[in-house]
């Protein structure tokens, strides 16, 4: 069962992490992090993953820990995995926002 680990870079300070695991070719599980620079110290701001038995979204709060999850049951986990990576790359200023107001 193959497992990938990897980074995409947004920027200086925005880093997507990946984690895939695939059996034969279908997408079993992962895990997708949002990490931002924040004074001088990288954080979680927000991730997608599929534990749990079903791919959903955790929202993060710099208080409140974990804020919210949304499940993505109508959707693959392979679907959800391209939307996680799409969400960040779009909106990764405003996600880094929300989790530093709460």
């Amino acid at each position: 069962m193959p497992e990938k680990d990897f980074q995409i870079i947004i920027d200086a300070e925005t880093v997507i992490r990946v984690y895939l695991h695939t059996h034969r070719g279908r997408l079993v599980g992962f895990s997708v992090v949002l990490i931002v620079l924040h004074r001088g110290e990288w954080i979680d701001v927000g991730r997608f993953d599929s534990a749990h038995g079903i791919p959903h979204q955790d929202v993060l709060g710099k208080k409140a820990g974990l804020r919210d999850k949304v499940w993505y049951d109508n959707l693959t986990p392979k679907e959800v995995f391209a939307l996680a990576i799409s969400t960040f790359r779009q909106h990764h200023e405003q996600i880094k926002k929300d989790y530093l107001r709460s």
